[in-house]
């Protein structure tokens, strides 16, 4: 019996030998870098590729040449910054211009604390419990609009304050908050 990995597979098969174009490695010349980062939750009810319509670049058919996106829970700034730290320092500072931070109504990081995520680990391994409450979910209360603004603006402020990135980049950090019923993004006012 065939998993949906095993599906995924062969999906990666076929692409590999009719749709892929090879790309450029580091050092061999140009590589595409977008300049726009955008924090994002990993739920798939808010694909930031579709509602967004994010188009990949003509020439590489590289689907992020419009923006980055990187997701983790709850499209949390702080458990993204290593990775736009990353992208500052191989760019030497030059390819990003604009940061967006992207929650999205009825989010699974406001519906459930980092406490209750805790309590249930701790009772499937309680040899772990020392690491496990070591672990922070980026949970917050959600529920209306204003609870997701805020916690847009503490990511936004987590990133400002930080004595990591440079001040161009800062000046033009943006938060936003995606409605999974409307499908329409609202900026929060900072």
């Amino acid at each position: 019996m065939s998993s949906k990995w095993d599906e995924l597979l062969e999906r990666n098969r076929v692409y590999a030998e009719t749709k892929h174009h090879p790309k450029t490695f580091f050092g061999e010349g140009p590589v595409a870098v977008p300049s726009i980062f955008i924090f994002a939750c990993l739920d798939m009810r808010a694909s930031v590729e579709e509602f967004l319509d994010v188009k990949p670049d003509a020439l590489t058919k590289v689907v992020m040449a419009e923006a980055l996106i990187v997701r983790n829970l709850g499209g949390r700034a702080k458990s993204g910054l290593h990775a736009l730290l990353f992208l500052e320092e191989i760019t030497q500072g030059q390819a990003l211009k604009e940061v967006i931070v992207l929650h999205h109504t009825n989010c699974g990081c406001s519906i459930n604390t980092t406490a209750d995520i805790q309590k249930g680990l701790k009772s499937k391994y309680p040899q772990n419990t020392d690491e496990i409450e070591q672990l922070d979910f980026g949970t917050y209360i959600g529920g209306d609009l204003e609870n997701h603004n805020r916690v847009v603006r503490e990511d936004i402020k987590f990133l400002q304050d930080s004595p990591l990135l440079r001040d161009e980049l800062k000046a033009h950090i943006r938060g936003y908050v995606f409605d999974i019923k409307t499908g329409k993004l609202t900026l929060v006012p900072q």
